[in-house]
């Protein structure tokens, strides 16, 4: 049985930047001072993720922590299938309410499409659906809903995430 799965994309050369930079740095005080200055250009703000059922109500629900940048990536994808990259075989359309790609992961091709609408700034609904092209397969498709919620609680960072209502449990970002 094939495995898909589709990925909200976060950007990694950002954070392996950050981390290359930080790496070379006295981590306690730059640490605290860079969090502060990217706090006042970008602050992080809390976003509630809804994974649409079929009937659209909310399935399951998780709560991120995220700058512009990791925004920026809930309406693009990284897809695999069975755990393998998808891999870009044509070029990347990325234009406002769509990003749209070919790939090819074990051996197939596939077909990538992320539409968005609503406002990107407070309330929107992403669909992203992998269409597997050389078989008569369904899409394999996810909706979520993003929804802002406020400032991130107090001592989250970029990248953390819970279920609403409990503590942080991880870090999307490593």
């Amino acid at each position: 049985m094939t495995r898909l799965r589709i990925r909200r994309a976060v950007p990694a050369l950002a954070a392996a930047a950050c981390a290359l930079n930080l790496a070379a740095c006295d981590l306690g005080a730059n640490d605290a001072r860079l969090a502060a200055r990217q706090a006042q250009v970008d602050p992080p703000r809390l976003w509630l993720a809804e994974v649409m059922g079929p009937a659209g109500t909310p399935a399951r629900q998780v709560q991120v922590c995220a700058d512009q940048t990791l925004r920026d990536g809930f309406a693009r994808a990284e897809p695999e299938v069975n755990h393998q990259p998808c891999r870009a075989t044509s070029q990347i359309v990325s234009k406002p309410g769509l990003y749209a790609l070919r790939c090819e992961a074990v051996g197939q091709s596939f077909a990538v499409t992320v539409t968005s609408r609503g406002d990107m700034r407070r309330d929107f609904t992403v669909r992203y659906a992998l269409t597997p092209l050389d078989t008569g397969r369904a899409s394999y498709v996810n909706t979520l809903r993003y929804r802002l919620l406020g400032p991130c609680p107090t001592g989250w960072r970029i990248g953390d995430q819970a279920p609403p209502r409990r503590p942080r449990v991880v870090n999307a970002l490593g």
